[in-house]
C-alpha cells in the first residue's frame, strides 16, 4: 500500500464522518431541511440507490447470479440508507414512525 492510499482511506472516513455529522437531527418542524440533507448526503455518498430502485424480488434457488448481485446491491444500500435515516431522527419521533426495513417506505412514512 502506498502512502497516498492511506491518505485516501483516511480522507474517505473523514469525509463520511463530516457528511453524517452535518445532518440536522429530525425534530418535527425541520422535516424539509432534514429530507433535503438526507437526499444530498445519500446522493453524494452514492448510497441513494435503494431510494430510487424498488426492492428486487426475494431470491430463490433458481435465481441467477445477476439477480443475486442486484439483490445484494439493493439490500446493502437499503441497509445503509436506513441506518443513516434512523440515526438522524430523535427517539421520540423514531418511536412514532412504523418500523420498516425498506428505506423508500420508511422515508415515505417519516414524511406522513
Amino acid at each position: 500500500m502506498h502512502d497516498y492510499d492511506c491518505f485516501d482511506l483516511a480522507y474517505s472516513h473523514a469525509a463520511i464522518t463530516g457528511y453524517l455529522s452535518s445532518i440536522e437531527q429530525l425534530s418535527g418542524a425541520n422535516f424539509g431541511k432534514w429530507k433535503k440533507q438526507i437526499s444530498i448526503i445519500l446522493g453524494v455518498m452514492d448510497l441513494d440507490y435503494a431510494l430510487w430502485v424498488d426492492a428486487p424480488p426475494s431470491l430463490t434457488a433458481e435465481s441467477s447470479a445477476e439477480q443475486k448481485a442486484a439483490y445484494d446491491k439493493w439490500e446493502r444500500f437499503n441497509c445503509i440508507s436506513l441506518m443513516i435515516m434512523k440515526g438522524s431522527i430523535t427517539n421520540a419521533i423514531c418511536r412514532a414512525i412504523p418500523n420498516s426495513d425498506n428505506a423508500k417506505i420508511y422515508l415515505a412514512d417519516v414524511e406522513e
